[in-house]
């Protein structure tokens, strides 16, 4: 596995040739540079990403490869410095406020819990302004459907949220298919993924929704309004019926590729123009192919787990997630592994005081091995009865190492004792002792301690990616000599990938922080983040003003309104995004052919036709982008009607 190891603390490294995720974008919309949702035929791989992923192969063979690797912190030109914010909360439940101030929303770098306290901290959450609580899939469709009011808007709130949720990549992990896992971990998955996670998050919400399988893709059906009606998180599309109000159903789309052909399919937050020669023409033969589409129910194994993002902060523990994959580290057991377009990465680092802490609640005891807080005797794991004639097995015991997100790697330093020089052992394992365990280290001939250095990254990454694991210790004394065998100290460092959609990120202006976790009583767990603020461009401004006629006459009308300014020297409007919805709120478009950008600066864009009826009211918005890829925020949102008998 190619990787690189950059230890940071309070700064940022700037990967240039890693793809940047764009900040300024608002929450339901993140642009990735480049065409960045790949087909559903994971055979087909854009010239763009297979250059990019070369390129970023290339950096990381070189820098794995140094003996010593210097990188230097650096920010985009005008970018702010880094600021820090830290707390120390020391009750189950607290809130408070971070002010993030510049133009735009920040760079947001790094988040670190630490216990520093004498016990433990159980499941400790983070939410900002409501959001990025996900520690169960309760705690996502409470998120992703707090302000629906019926089970149409439940099932389109998660539709839409998982859709820019995720690009186009499968996890080497089973577990994936379940959306705790998957969209904490990772943020990517292909189309059966995709099905699978609003399959499971529709039925926590009470809807019912089944999975289809049809030629080469996968869909989800969700009910509601008595009706069922296909909605496709992995194209991020649904299709209209004939009677341009509802959602269709994967019965009539079989039956009628006419309403496929009239949709766009669109790969980019930002880029929702035509589909591009043949991309229509496999949806149409997807869904139309009726003998070779089935309901399945084989992704249920997983998607019906209760998995959690529950972990124990043990004393003196830390966990760190970044950004950005600063250790270079992912998932993947292949020799020449694709790297992910985007992905972060994390690490648990525990260096406990063992002269403070009793070991005993923190280790599995095999055979025959105590610690100091029970009999007051040196090391601080060491061996209960020391061998003899009659007792000869070796001592074992185990220390196990968990964490919610996908462990990528580790590396584990010790200090083990061993006071006979003949007859003494000491050995570190990875896995439980004795059971086909890998040795990592045998300390077998000399006395005293010694202190070694192990790379857990072979045994880690052998296949999937794991949640848990052992180190193993055999401990060998001798009664005859009073000699000893154990453990004096050790520090564990775990590599986690984590998904920087998931992470508790801090946007421009005032931040309503909530802390809570599951201990009772007091404890001291300090919070920090780490953040570079934006001043270096500011967002074009809300289209405000409509000059387009309020009534049309025609089912084909043009849409015209006041140009949106940019107060960037140099910098100008590059391009327009504009939304028709049935909708006053305009949350979903009345079909993704209705929800395009324009490619110019502008002003105006005639709807197409087949999707307006006569004597009804539309509502519309829309937002500006910048010559330098930032987005503004939606403006007012207008309306129009369509007379009676429009055509």
């Amino acid at each position: 596995m190619l990787k690189v190891k950059l230890f940071i603390k309070r700064i940022e490294i700037n990967f240039c040739l890693l793809p940047q995720i764009s900040s300024n974008f608002p929450p339901e919309i993140i642009h990735f540079p480049g065409p960045p949702y790949l087909p559903d035929d994971d055979r087909e791989l854009s010239i763009r990403e297979e250059s990019m992923n070369n390129l970023r192969s290339l950096f990381l063979s070189v820098a794995a490869g140094l003996a010593i690797f210097v990188l230097c912190a650096t920010a985009a030109p005008g970018a702010g410095e880094l600021k820090t914010f830290s707390k120390v909360v020391s009750t189950p439940e607290e809130k408070f406020t971070v002010e993030v101030s510049g133009t735009i929303d920040p760079e947001n770098v790094e988040i670190k819990i630490e216990n520093l306290g004498e016990t433990p901290v159980v499941d400790p959450r983070i939410s900002v302004n409501g959001l990025y609580d996900w520690y169960d899939i309760n705690s996502m469709v409470e998120e992703i459907t707090r302000d629906c009011t019926n089970d149409e808007e439940k099932a389109l709130a998660i539709w839409q949220w998982v859709h820019w949720k995720r690009f186009q990549r499968s996890p080497h992990d089973e577990s994936a298919l379940q959306p705790v896992r998957a969209l904490n971990g990772y943020g990517y998955g292909i189309c059966g993924h995709t099905a699978s996670w609003i399959k499971g998050l529709c039925r926590t919400a009470g809807l019912k929704a089944r999975v289809w399988e049809i030629a080469g893709h996968t869909v989800t059906e969700v009910y509601y309004n008595e009706g069922w009606h296909m909605l496709d998180g992995n194209v991020k599309v649904f299709y209209l019926a004939r009677d341009n109000h509802t959602i269709a159903s994967l019965a009539e789309l079989e039956k009628n590729g006419w309403l496929i052909q009239r949709t766009i399919h669109p790969r980019d937050p930002w880029v929702r123009q035509d589909d591009p020669p043949g991309r229509n023409a496999e949806f149409v033969h997807y869904l139309t192919t009726e003998r070779d589409n089935w309901e399945s129910d084989g992704y249920d194994y997983q998607n019906k787990r209760d998995y959690k993002m529950a972990y124990t902060l043990k004393p003196g523990e830390t966990l760190t997630r970044w950004w950005e994959p600063v250790l270079g580290e992912f998932e993947s057991p292949d020799k020449d592994p694709l790297i992910p377009q985007r992905y972060a990465n994390g690490q648990l680092i525990w260096e406990p005081d063992l002269a403070k802490i009793e070991m005993k609640d923190y280790i599995d005891i095999i055979e025959n091995v105590t610690t100091r807080g029970q009999d007051g005797r040196d090391p601080a794991i060491h061996i209960q009865y020391l061998q003899d004639r009659d007792y000869n097995r070796p001592s074992r015991v185990s220390l196990p190492l968990q964490s919610p997100y996908p462990i990528v790697g580790g590396r584990f330093w010790t200090r083990l004792l061993k006071e006979d020089e003949d007859r003494g052992m000491a050995g570190v394992y990875f896995g439980h002792p004795g059971e086909d365990a890998d040795n990592l280290y045998t300390f077998r001939w000399g006395k005293g301690t010694e202190q070694v250095e192990l790379d857990l990254d072979p045994s880690i990454l052998k296949s999937e990616p794991c949640y848990r694991y052992e180190i193993g210790f055999i401990l060998k004394g001798s009664a005859q000599n009073n000699t000893q065998a154990g453990v004096d100290w050790f520090k564990s460092v775990t590599d986690l990938q984590v998904s920087p959609h998931s992470l508790p990120a801090l946007s421009l202006g005032k931040n309503l922080i909530r802390y809570r976790d599951s201990s009772p009583g007091a404890k001291s767990v300090r919070l920090t983040w780490t953040w570079r603020e934006r001043n270096d461009n500011h967002p074009p401004s809300a289209v405000t003003e409509a000059v387009s006629a309020a009534e049309f006459s025609t089912l084909k009308p043009t849409l015209q309104w006041r140009p949106a300014k940019d107060a960037d020297n140099g910098d100008k409007v590059a391009d327009y995004q504009v939304q028709v919805s049935l909708r006053p709120d305009c949350r979903w478009p009345v079909s993704m052919a209705l929800y395009r950008s324009l490619g110019s600066d502008t002003c105006e864009w005639t709807l197409p036709e087949s999707f307006l009826n006569p004597g009804t009211t539309y509502y519309w918005r829309v937002r500006a982008r910048d010559s330098r890829g930032v987005v503004g925020e939606w403006g007012k949102v207008f309306s129009f009607r369509t007379s009676s008998g429009a055509s």
